[in-house]
């Protein structure tokens, strides 16, 4: 696949980054993990501020108003400039972009397409630190509008050598467009070469959820299915696993037993009215995943 040469890596502004200049958030520091060749690299740092009080559209908006929106502005620009003056000392090509706006993720899905970027980057706030983790509304707005690949980032650095963790499913019993599940491989394959690390993949079966069928003939079209998608791509039989269950419960399974650092998967877009709505089983797995998320779509 192609290289990741433009990133896009969604910063929360609200956030004063002046405090401590030479320390880069955690999205920044795994964004320039993907990045091969910082030369030739352009990282774009986007910023989206939002008052309702400082809006136009506020019953008292004003001449004071207009003032403390300017001041407002300004203020995230200074931070943001911040964190792209220590990346420029490094190297790295950066271009700062605040916009006042709302809501966040269509700011962010609409300059991912017109600056046709490689991958786009944010921390995926929970609403809850527990079992299930809740991804925020932003979020999930995030993964459903954005057509570009985008990692959603947690709260914990990878391991020295990350566990990066493709889910696939070659039977295709989702409806799952044709080469997607190569994509979502690839991109594994991509992001390991890049950070480092081991590559797993897994398929799920779930032979147990259909009692009235053959169960060792369930697992054998499984295993020569899966067999077949994984023929060029160099792994060791003790990174592939067929798991007996769910999809969201053999990723969760692996997620657990292999301690994923990056969970790579694939979500499916389909138009209903103005609304998108992604795929079945990312829908049901992206609540429950504590790893960091690698999403890709089909082109």
């Amino acid at each position: 696949m192609a290289e990741f040469e433009k990133i896009l890596v969604v910063l929360d502004v609200y956030n004063d980054f002046r405090d401590n200049p030479e320390h880069q958030p955690l999205e920044i520091r795994k964004a320039i993990e993907f990045i091969g060749n910082r030369e030739s690299a352009m990282i774009y740092l986007v910023g989206c501020g939002f008052e309702e009080y400082l809006h136009d559209t506020y019953s008292n908006f004003g001449p004071d108003a207009i003032e403390q929106r300017k001041k407002f502005i300004s203020e995230m620009e200074d931070r943001l400039a911040v964190v792209g003056h220590g990346l420029a000392k490094k190297g790295y090509q950066v271009d700062c972009r605040i916009h006042w706006t709302y809501p966040r993720y269509e700011q962010v899905t609409k300059e991912a397409i017109d600056l046709d970027v490689d991958l786009v980057v944010q921390h995926a706030h929970m609403r809850l630190p527990h079992e299930k983790h809740n991804l925020s509304h932003d979020s999930w707005q995030l993964i459903k509008s954005c057509p570009k690949p985008l990692l959603l980032t947690k709260d914990n650095d990878w391991a020295e050598k990350p566990v990066i963790l493709a889910a696939v499913d070659p039977v295709h019993s989702h409806h799952k467009p044709l080469g997607l599940d190569f994509k979502i491989l690839d991109t594994a394959m991509q992001a390991q070469r890049l950070v480092g690390g081991t590559t797993h993949v897994v398929h799920a079966c779930a032979e147990s959820a259909r009692p009235f069928t053959d169960k060792d003939a369930i697992r054998a079209t499984h295993e020569s299915a899966l067999s077949e998608l994984l023929t060029d791509y160099d792994l060791p039989e003790s990174s592939i696993h067929l798991i007996d269950e769910t999809p969201m419960n053999a990723i969760v399974h692996c997620q657990d037993h292999l301690h994923t650092d990056i969970t790579v998967i694939g979500a499916l877009s389909r138009s209903r009215l103005a609304e998108m709505i992604i795929g079945n089983t990312a829908s049901r797995v992206l609540d429950y995943v504590k790893s960091d998320l690698l999403i890709v779509r089909p082109d």
